[in-house]
């Protein structure tokens, strides 16, 4: 786990502003998401946590994290969990976020 990169700046990706969903790849199948249950404990120093739960049509779970508690750092933010797996998958990039999500789906 990463406690040097503040992910404040990941606001803008999962907790929506101008739109009713957060920014993420298919974010049509995004169930809940914004602020991490632990942001609203955390110590300011240690920035921001968020997150977005997906439910595909197959009946698969994805869970999408990101933050300095978690497997997430600056060039790759972003911790991924499927519902029937054990281990995550840390330190995603926005194109292997897209890759697991689309496995995930089925569209790969």
């Amino acid at each position: 786990m990463s406690y040097g990169n503040d992910m404040s700046h990941m606001v803008s990706v999962f907790v929506p502003i101008d739109r009713d969903r957060p920014a993420l790849p298919y974010d049509e199948f995004i169930t809940e998401g914004g602020r991490h249950p632990t942001a609203f404990a955390e110590d300011p120093k240690y920035g921001g946590h968020f997150y977005a739960k997906y439910k595909f049509p197959n009946g698969r779970g994805v869970t999408v994290i990101c933050g300095q508690m978690f497997y997430s750092r600056i060039d790759a933010p972003y911790e991924v969990m499927f519902d029937d797996e054990d281990d995550p998958y840390g330190y995603q990039t926005d194109e292997e976020l897209m890759i697991l999500l689309a496995k995930a789906i089925g569209d790969m």
